[in-house]
C-alpha cells in the first residue's frame, strides 16, 4: 500500500498580509483507517553561532517562531480510496519577517502536510514559501534626508530623496563639499553596505557586506557647489527587518579620498525593502 501526498499552491511566493489558499492533496490505492490529516504552518526566525575552541567546535542556537500553527485537514476514521483534495487557508502575519538567509541568521516559512497511519510510515510533502515585506507598510510618503561629516575641516553635506526606498530603485543624492582648504581630495566614493546582526544563545556576531559602490573622479565636483549623482539599488537585495535575535540594515556611506590623510566619511541608516 502507498499513501501519496502533496500541497498544491498557486503561487510560491507572498507578501506580508496575504492569505495564503491551496489545497493538500491525498491519494491511496485502498482505505486508509488514519488517526488524522493535519498540516503544519510554521515561519521560525533562526540563528546558528559557531565557535572553535581548539580541535573542537561549540555551535550556539536560538530560534523565535513567527508562526506555528497545526491545521487540522481530517479528523480520525477512515479515508477513502483514490485521490481526495482538502482545502485550507490561513493569513500571514501583517508585522511578520521576509524571508532571509544569511551567514549567521535566517527567516524561513514552510508548509507540511501529514497523513498519520497507525503501524506504517506517514505520508508527508513539505514546501517552502517566500515571504516579501508589503510595500504599502514601507513608504506612504517621502521623507528627504539631510546629514553632514561634520567637524571643523572639511565637511560633506548630503541631501537624499527619502530615507526608504526599493530594490530596483534609485536613491537621488545631492552632495556639497564645503572647506576643503588646501586638501587634496582624489575622488569621493559611495557606498552601499548591508549588515546582519546575529544573536545566538550569549554569542554575538556581526557581518557587512558591500552591496554597490560608486566612484566619482573628483575634477567632476566643485567645492561650495551642489553635485547630483543616483546611486542603484541591485534588484536582488536583501530586505531590512528585525526580529528576535537578528536584524538586517543599510547604511549608505559617502566618504572624501583625501590624499596623506584620514578620509573623511558621512553616513547614514536607509530601509531597503526587497
Amino acid at each position: 500500500m502507498a499513501n501519496r501526498i502533496w500541497i498544491e499552491l498557486p503561487q510560491a511566493s507572498y507578501f506580508t498580509g496575504d492569505v495564503v489558499s491551496g489545497t493538500v492533496a491525498l491519494e491511496t490505492d485502498r482505505e486508509v483507517d488514519a488517526r488524522g490529516l493535519s498540516m503544519d504552518i510554521l515561519g521560525r526566525e533562526a540563528t546558528v553561532i559557531t565557535r572553535q575552541q581548539g580541535k573542537s567546535s561549540v555551535t550556539y542556537r536560538s530560534h523565535a517562531d513567527i508562526i506555528a500553527w497545526r491545521v487540522p485537514l481530517h479528523g480520525p476514521g477512515i479515508v477513502p480510496a483514490g485521490v481526495q483534495r482538502f482545502p485550507f487557508q490561513f493569513q500571514i502575519p501583517v508585522y511578520g519577517l521576509p524571508s532571509y538567509t544569511g551567514p549567521h541568521a535566517s527567516v524561513s516559512y514552510g508548509l507540511t502536510a501529514r497523513l498519520d497511519v497507525p503501524w506504517w510510515p506517514d505520508a508527508v510533502h513539505s514546501v517552502p514559501v517566500f515571504v516579501f515585506f508589503a510595500r504599502q507598510s514601507v513608504r506612504t510618503f517621502s521623507d528627504p534626508v539631510r546629514f553632514r561629516s561634520g567637524g571643523g575641516g572639511p565637511e560633506i553635506y548630503v541631501e537624499l530623496d527619502g530615507s526608504k526606498f526599493f530594490a530596483r530603485e534609485m536613491i537621488g543624492c545631492r552632495i556639497t563639499i564645503l572647506r576643503l582648504g588646501d586638501h587634496r581630495v582624489r575622488r569621493v566614493y559611495v557606498r552601499l553596505i548591508g549588515g546582519e546582526w546575529a544573536h545566538a544563545q550569549n554569542q554575538t556576531e556581526t557581518t557587512k557586506t558591500t552591496i554597490s559602490e560608486l566612484d566619482i573622479p573628483m575634477d567632476r565636483v566643485r567645492v561650495g557647489e551642489p553635485f547630483t549623482f543616483e546611486v542603484p539599488i541591485p534588484s536582488d537585495v536583501q530586505s531590512d527587518y528585525r526580529g528576535t535575535y537578528s536584524y538586517y540594515s543599510h547604511l549608505l556611506q559617502i566618504g572624501l579620498d583625501i590624499a596623506w590623510a584620514t578620509d573623511l566619511v558621512a553616513e547614514t541608516p536607509l530601509v531597503i525593502v526587497r
